[in-house]
C-alpha cells in the first residue's frame, strides 16, 4: 500500500472519529480529531471545526477561527461551505461593503454545484440588485426549483422577476424586450408563444438590438413569403459585425438566388470572414455554392468536397447528409458515409433521417432493412418530414417491417394528403374503393379522386370516370364518366385511352362511334397495351369503324397475344368469336412517387 493511499486512509479514520465523538458529545475529542483531519486538508473536517469555533463546542466560540476554516473548506470545493462562508461573509459585513463580488463569487460556487440554498439565495441577491443581473435571477431562480427544499419559494421569486422583466419591456426596455422574446420563444419561465417571442424580438428589433435583430431574421425565415424581410434584418445585424447574422445573410442570398452587385459582394465579405475563420457551417455554404456556381463561380465538384468534409467532420449535419448522399449517388464508397447519416439522424435531421429510411427499404448502399426504414421514417415523421408520412403509410399498407395495417396506413396517408401530397390521395382511395381491413366505402373514394382529379391527375380521373359509369359513391351519370375519361385520355392515359374507345364501341353516354372507338384503341396501343391490341383487332376483324381486313387482324391478334393476353392467342388464327375482350376500369391498388435521396444544399 502506498503511502498516499495510507495517508487517505488515516485521514477518512480521523474524520469518523471526530464524527462518533461528536455524536456522543465529547466536544473535546472531536475538536482534536477534527483538527487533525482539518489540517491534513479534509474539508469535511474543515467544515465541522468552524461550525464548531461558530458554537464555541469544545473549544472558546472564536469568530474569526470559525470564518478562516469555512474558508479553506470552500477553497477545497465543498458545496455546502462555500454556501455557508458567503453567509457568514454577508452576516458579518453585509452585501454593501468591499467584499460584495466576494460574497457573490461563493454563492456562485456554490450554486453551479447545485446547492439549492445557494441557487435560491443568489437568484435573491441578483434580483434585488436590479437591472444589471435581472436575467441572471431568472435563471437561478428557475434551477432553485428543482429542489424541493426550495420550490415553494423560488417559484414565488421567479413570478416577481417575470412581472419585473414584462414590464420593463412594455415600458420600451429592448435588453427586457429581447429576454421576454427568448422567454417565449424557448418556454424559459414562461408558456411557450412563439408569436409573442417574434412580437417582442421585432420590437426590440426596432430600437437596434442587434441580436433581436439576427433572432428576428431566423424566425421569419419559416415563412417563405418573408424572405426579404428577413434579409433586411440580417442585413441590419451583420452591419454591427454580428457574425452569424452575417453568415445566415450570405447563406440566404446564395439560396434565394438574390442577384444583384451589392447583394454579391456582402455575401463573399462574410463568406470571406468565415472562411478565415474556418467556420464549419460557413465552408458548407462555400461548398454548395462552388457545387451550385452560384455568385459568379464555375461549378467545381473537386473542389467543394473537401470543405464539405470538413464541415461534416465538424458537426454540421447538414454537409453529413450531402455528403454522404453524394458519395451514394455517385457509387464512391466510403465507410464514413453510414456514419455520417447516422449522425446527422441522431441530431435530428430530418433530412438525414428520411435517406437513411429510403436507403434501407431500396437496399441500396445498405442491406435491405425495413425495420430500420420504419424506425428513420417515424423519426423523420415526428420531426415534421411531410415525404415520411406517405413511406410509412406504405409500410403498414404492404406490411413491411411490420404487421400490414390498412388502419394505420389511412392514418399515415391521411397525414400526408393533409400535406398535399398526392399519392397519398389517391392510395386513401384506392383503400376504401376495394375495402379490406378499412370497410369500403365509395363516397370516400370517390371524394379524394375528386380532388386528385380537379388537380389534372390523369390516373384519378381515369378512376373517378368509372364510378359515375357504375354509380358507385357519386349519382350515376355515363356523361360525366365521358367528360373525366376524355380528360384523362387526352392527358395521355393508357387506361382512360381504351375506356373511352369502349365507351364509344358502346354507344354509352355518347353517341355510338366505331371510327373514334379505334382512334383512341390505337392511341392505348401504342403503349403496348394488349387489351387495346385485342380490341383493334376484333374491329378489323368485323369491319367495324374501319374496312374488314383479316390480315391486319391477325396483325393486331397476335401483337395482343405477344404482350401477354391469353385471350387473342388463338385470335390470330380464328375470328369466329364475337366476344371483345373488356378490360374493366384498372387501377393500381396504390403508388408513390420515386422519391429521391435529398440533400440540402449541395
Amino acid at each position: 500500500m502506498s503511502s498516499n493511499t495510507t495517508q487517505k486512509s488515516t485521514d477518512a479514520d480521523m474524520l469518523a472519529l471526530g464524527n462518533f465523538a461528536f455524536q456522543q458529545q465529547r466536544y473535546d475529542d472531536a475538536m482534536q480529531w477534527y483538527t487533525k483531519a482539518a489540517l491534513q486538508g479534509d474539508q469535511e473536517a474543515q467544515y465541522q471545526l468552524s461550525r464548531m469555533y461558530k458554537q464555541g463546542q469544545g473549544v472558546d466560540k472564536d469568530d474569526i477561527l470559525a470564518l478562516n476554516w469555512m474558508k479553506k473548506a470552500a477553497s477545497n470545493g465543498l458545496a455546502k461551505a462555500q454556501f455557508m462562508y458567503a453567509n457568514m461573509l454577508l452576516l458579518e459585513r453585509g452585501l454593501e461593503q468591499d467584499n460584495a463580488k466576494e460574497v457573490l463569487h461563493w454563492y456562485k460556487k456554490s450554486a453551479e454545484q447545485t446547492h439549492p440554498q445557494a441557487m435560491l439565495k443568489l437568484a435573491t441577491l441578483y434580483f434585488e440588485k436590479g437591472n444589471t443581473n435581472l436575467y441572471d435571477a431568472l435563471d437561478w431562480a428557475i434551477k432553485a426549483q428543482t429542489s424541493p427544499n426550495t420550490l415553494k419559494l423560488a417559484k414565488v421569486l421567479h413570478q416577481k422577476i417575470i412581472d419585473t422583466i414584462l414590464l420593463q419591456a412594455r415600458n420600451g426596455k429592448k435588453k427586457a424586450q429581447y429576454k421576454a422574446a427568448t422567454m417565449y420563444q424557448n418556454g424559459i419561465g414562461i408558456e411557450k408563444n412563439l408569436e409573442e417571442a417574434k412580437r417582442w424580438f421585432y420590437q426590440a428589433a426596432q430600437q437596434g438590438h442587434v441580436d433581436a435583430q439576427f433572432q428576428l431574421g431566423l424566425c421569419l425565415l419559416k415563412d417563405p413569403s418573408k424572405t426579404n424581410e428577413s434579409v433586411q434584418w440580417f442585413t441590419k445585424a451583420a452591419k454591427h459585425n454580428h457574425p452569424q447574422a452575417g453568415y445566415a445573410l450570405a447563406s440566404l442570398l446564395v439560396n434565394a438566388h438574390i442577384e444583384s452587385s451589392t447583394a454579391t459582394q456582402e455575401a463573399w465579405r462574410w463568406l470571406y470572414h468565415g472562411m478565415r475563420r474556418n467556420d464549419p457551417k460557413n465552408l458548407y455554404n462555400l461548398a454548395v455554392i462552388l457545387h451550385q456556381g452560384s455568385l459568379g463561380l464555375p461549378q467545381n465538384d473537386k473542389k467543394w468536397q473537401p470543405w464539405l468534409t470538413y464541415a461534416a467532420d465538424n458537426g454540421i449535419t447538414f454537409a453529413q447528409n450531402d455528403i454522404a448522399i453524394y458519395h451514394i449517388l455517385n457509387n464512391i464508397k466510403s465507410k464514413k458515409n453510414l456514419t455520417w447519416l447516422e449522425t446527422a439522424a441522431h441530431s435530428n435531421d430530418m433530412l438525414a433521417q428520411f435517406n437513411l429510411g429510403l436507403l434501407f427499404a431500396r437496399g441500396e448502399s445498405f442491406h435491405l432493412n425495413n425495420e430500420k426504414s420504419l424506425y428513420w421514417w417515424k423519426l423523420a415523421a415526428q420531426n415534421g418530414n411531410e415525404k415520411a408520412y406517405l413511406m410509412l403509410g406504405l409500410l403498414y399498407h404492404l406490411g413491411r417491417g411490420t404487421g400490414r395495417s390498412e388502419q394505420h396506413a389511412v392514418d399515415w396517408y391521411q397525414k400526408a394528403a393533409e400535406a398535399g401530397d398526392h399519392d397519398a390521395l389517391y392510395n386513401l382511395a384506392m383503400i376504401y374503393y376495394r375495402g379490406g381491413d378499412v370497410p369500403q366505402n365509395y363516397t370516400k373514394a370517390a371524394n379524394y379522386l375528386s380532388q386528385l382529379a380537379h388537380q389534372d391527375d390523369a390516373e384519378a380521373q381515369n378512376l373517378y370516370a368509372s364510378l359515375f359509369l357504375h354509380g358507385h359513391g357519386v349519382t350515376y351519370h355515363p356523361q360525366t364518366a365521358i367528360t373525366w375519361f376524355t380528360r384523362a385520355a387526352k392527358a395521355g392515359n393508357t387506361h382512360a385511352m381504351f375506356n373511352l374507345a369502349t365507351q364509344y364501341r358502346r354507344g354509352h353516354g355518347i353517341a355510338q362511334d366505331d371510327k373514334k372507338a379505334i382512334f383512341w384503341y390505337k392511341k392505348a396501343a401504342e403503349h403496348n397495351f394488349a387489351p387495346a391490341q385485342n380490341a383493334i383487332g376484333y374491329l378489323y376483324a368485323e369491319g367495324r369503324g374501319t374496312q374488314k381486313n383479316i390480315d391486319e387482324a391477325e396483325t393486331w391478334f397476335y401483337k395482343a397475344s405477344e404482350n401477354g393476353l391469353k385471350i387473342a392467342q388463338k385470335k390470330y388464327i380464328r375470328f369466329t368469336s364475337t366476344r371483345l375482350f373488356f378490360l374493366g376500369c384498372t387501377a393500381s391498388e396504390h403508388r408513390h412517387s420515386q422519391y429521391c435521396l435529398n440533400q440540402q444544399g449541395a
